[in-house]
């Protein structure tokens, strides 16, 4: 309320200061009063666009000056330029207002007029012009209903406009209008003083008209210019406008000779202009095209920016020859010489355009490998200015295809407009887990090549691999490497930042990749180890590998010896339930029960094809069922990046084997040795062999069992795991932890003899396994020992039959271990290395001598 009492106060004061009421309760004075209060608050408009104001005035001056008032134009200049010193807030509003009041200024303005300007009304004793003198006068001061609004619509009558709709002038909407309504080409025809100046330059030009003539001879003259004409044509056809020397195309006109010169000398000259006309020509369309690709938006501003210097060297030779400051010698080869250093690289910069353009299929990036192969060229020949003028050129292009590689590895944002970069969004619906290896993908062509620049191949992989890494550190909220990285945002692959004052001579190629490469490693170094900090900090890597090396690997044996006891005994007792899964889970959850991160950890049994295995059927082999226990261990989803599907494939091999192995142990010390013992004194000589026979067989097998348990821990898992844990601390990023990770548990495999090589060996190995299972089986069987635990018959044939058996396991087993030791050694051989020298000690470890004593 307050400011709308303002503008009514206000509002009244402005009308009383321009009509001057007699009293303030006239009713005229009031009618106007709510007439202009009613416009104020309906005002729908802001200030005036002082930018359009100004743009009027310097179109005003630029008119000056086109119709020869320049001396108009500099008042108009001065007088401007001292108004925006002066600091009035409203000055935008009052030249709008001259420039409506405005009448053909051009032609009505005259300067002597300024000086009869008076600032007082003393000056000279000449009254001052008052606008209530020209109200009285013109009769309007009496007359209300002018400041009434005016309804422009369509239903508005026609009294409104009292003079006519058309008595308003049409160039009250064009600031500074000139001609009246009307006009026509002959108002604007500009009658010079003098036309001896325009006759001698019709009289220069008159060889455009002309025709060649022939003789009586019927030789065909052709038409003279002189060589001040020639050049100027050449200027103009090198500037892109159309001459008449020069055809559509820029070829020369054979009608057409400098009237002192030779033809062939004229031929050569204007060929060879010619031809720098079509490289430019093509410079000037290829820039004046539009272009949807940001690379190639690049290319052409910077074939423009070429194309201007040009234009203004051509300028400053048509300047320096239409206001020559002394003699100045007019001369085509002249010029030649003078414009080839600028020529020279548009020619070889137009040979690369034409290149891609000849190719459409190729890629958006093909010119940016033109020019980089170009620029090494120019180097290597030893044209500086041409390798100068390409190596900008590749710089300032690069620039836009480095602002892609900028928000992938500064920010891990790919963009949206983009489809040329080696970088794609493969799916976004992915598990948390598998974001590094399957969210993002690198674009190939069909023979496998990364689709990518030559150059930029060099640092692909760091680049992908630091983009990758912030879109991670973003999921687990620690992306503060990022302030560090937006410091470096403004330093950008400048020619002057590549290649250095002194570094002339050294290959630009190596320069380059060595800038490129420093760039990308400041940051790729910066987040590798952000992300790599936050995986073994905060996301408890180190804990999640050892409760997989507790479960997988069995480094924990107190853990691993509780489970596999829970499930020989459901297996011994034939409990038809051992393969519940839950009840599988549960007991690997109680035994491993050291972090809470053993409800991560699920175990069942995959069928076969659907097919249920018995207990008795999988008690009686140590390949039967055993095999068939999963171990499912899934920590949080940082460490599963690491843990890839092959490496839990390993580690489900090794915690298969070192079941088995258990499996054959715990068979092996199942027998009750000290009521055997007992029995002896009274036992004959059969059962006496018998017993022999199985004490030697169980020796053997369990020292078999005791040695193959030896190798694993301390020759092979011991050392694999403490170097798996030392190079996945030595690695730089999550890819080399992959890698790392991958290895060891490749190379643990092999020399756990459960590799693709080994095939057979490790058959022969589960074969002495079984040995272990069918001795215990054997025995609970036989004569000696009466019926078994589970009650079954004992074995036919009483103590001749149990030696059979017995001995029968000897043979085996020696047969067995002499083709264990065989074959380790004749591997190791045969393939060498690291793991060969492991299958060299587990062969000595295994020795045959102790065996064939059984």
């Amino acid at each position: 309320m307050a400011f709308a009492a303002q503008i009514e106060s206000l509002t009244g004061d402005l009308v009383e200061a321009l009509t001057r009421p007699k009293t303030l309760t006239d009713k005229s004075f009031l009618r106007t009063c709510d007439v202009a209060l009613r416009a104020f608050k309906a005002h729908k408009f802001l200030r005036t666009n002082h930018f359009e104001v100004e743009n009027s005035l310097a179109g005003l001056q630029e008119k000056f000056r086109v119709n020869g008032r320049d001396a108009l134009a500099d008042e108009l200049k001065a007088r401007l330029d001292r108004l925006r010193h002066l600091g009035f807030k409203w000055y935008p509003e009052t030249l709008h207002l001259l420039l409506e009041l405005s009448d053909q200024p051009t032609q009505n303005t005259r300067l002597e007029n300024l000086l009869r300007i008076c600032s007082d009304d003393d000056d000279n004793g000449r009254p001052k012009l008052r606008w209530e003198d020209i109200a009285r006068e013109d009769g309007w001061g009496q007359d209300s209903d002018i400041w009434d609004s005016i309804n422009y619509s369509d239903e508005s009558g026609d009294e409104i406009f009292e003079h006519g709709p058309g008595s308003e002038s049409d160039e009250s909407s064009n600031f500074g209008g000139d001609a009246p309504a009307g006009r026509t080409a002959q108002d604007l025809i500009i009658h010079p003083e003098n036309d001896d100046a325009l006759k001698v330059v019709m009289t220069q030009q008159k060889w455009k008209h002309e025709e060649p003539t022939q003789d009586l001879s019927g030789r065909v003259h052709k038409i003279g210019l002189s060589e001040m004409q020639a050049l100027r044509e050449v200027l103009f056809m090198l500037h892109g406008l159309p001459t008449t020397l020069f055809d559509a195309n820029g070829a020369p006109d054979p009608d057409f000779q400098i009237s002192n010169i030779a033809w062939q000398t004229h031929k050569s000259l204007l060929t060879s202009f010619s031809e720098a006309g079509g490289y430019i020509s093509i410079l000037r369309h290829f820039a004046a095209q539009r272009e949807k690709e940001p690379q190639l938006q690049a290319l052409q501003d910077c074939v423009a920016k070429r194309v201007r210097v040009l234009d203004k060297h051509i300028a400053s030779i048509q300047e320096r020859l239409a206001n020559p400051a002394g003699q100045v010698v007019i001369s085509l080869i002249a010029a030649r010489e003078e414009l080839a250093p600028i020529l020279e690289p548009l020619f070889k910069l137009s040979g690369l355009i034409l290149k891609v353009q000849q190719n459409p299929t190729s890629d958006n990036f093909r010119y940016l490998e033109l020019l980089f192969d170009e620029s090494s060229m120019a180097q290597l020949t030893g044209n500086q200015q041409l390798y100068e003028f390409l190596a900008r050129v590749f710089l300032e292009c690069f620039t836009v295809y480095l602002r892609e590689i900028r928000s992938w590895v500064e920010e891990g944002r790919l963009l949206p407009s983009d489809e040329a970069f080696f970088i794609y969004n493969g799916s976004e619906d992915v598990p948390l887990g598998d974001i590094w290896q399957h969210r993002f993908k690198l674009r190939r062509t069909e023979d496998g090549q990364l689709l990518a620049p030559k150059f930029v191949h060099p640092a692909a992989d760091k680049i992908y691999t630091t983009g990758k890494s912030i879109v991670i550190l973003r999921l687990l909220g620690r992306l503060k490497v990022e302030d560090s990285l937006r410091s470096d945002q403004e330093q950008i692959l400048t020619y002057e930042t590549i290649c250095p004052p002194g570094f002339e001579s050294a290959p630009f190629p190596d320069l380059f990749n060595m800038a490129l490469g420093q760039w990308i490693d400041r940051k790729y170094t910066a987040v590798s180890s952000a992300l790599k900090s936050a995986i073994f900090d905060d996301c408890g890597f180190e804990a999640a590998l050892h409760l997989l090396h507790d479960v997988y690997l069995m480094s924990d044996g107190a853990a691993a010896s509780s489970f596999c006891e829970r499930l020989f005994a459901k297996l011994d007792a034939k409990d038809v339930n051992w393969q519940n899964r839950r009840a599988l889970t549960t007991s690997a959850q109680e035994a491993f029960a050291v972090t809470e991160e053993t409800s991560r950890l699920v175990v069942s049994v995959d069928a076969a094809d659907g097919r249920h295995v018995s207990a008795t059927e999988a008690r009686s082999s140590v390949t039967a069922a055993l095999p068939l226990v999963q171990v499912a261990y899934r920590p949080e989803w940082p460490v599963q990046m690491i843990l890839n599907t092959q490496s839990t494939a390993h580690y489900q091999s090794v915690f298969t084997f070192l079941l088995q192995i258990k499996r054959s142990a715990h068979a092996l010390h199942t027998g009750r040795l000290l009521d055997d013992l007992r029995s002896e004194d009274g036992a004959d000589s059969a059962d006496k062999e018998a017993r022999g026979l199985f004490y030697a067989a169980r020796s053997s097998l369990v020292w078999f069992v005791d040695t193959l348990q030896t190798y694993l821990t301390t020759v092979v898992l011991i050392p694999q795991t403490a170097r798996m844990q030392r190079e996945l601390r030595a690695a730089q990023d999550v890819d080399g932890m992959m890698l790392a990770h991958a290895q060891c548990a490749k190379h643990m495999i092999d020399q756990l003899c459960l590799g693709p090589k080994l095939g057979p060996m490790r058959d022969a190995i589960l074969e002495v396994l079984d040995l272990g299972i069918q001795l215990e089986s054997a025995r609970a069987k036989s004569g000696v020992a009466g019926l078994d635990r589970d009650g079954d018959d004992s074995m036919s044939g009483g103590s001749d039959g149990y030696v059979i058996v017995l001995k029968q396991i000897r043979t085996d087993f020696t047969r067995l271990l002499r083709f264990i030791c065989g074959a380790l050694r004749s591997a190791a051989r045969a393939v060498g290395g690291e793991d060969a020298v492991r299958w060299d000690v587990l062969a000595d470890m295994l020795q045959p001598g102790h065996g064939e004593e059984m």
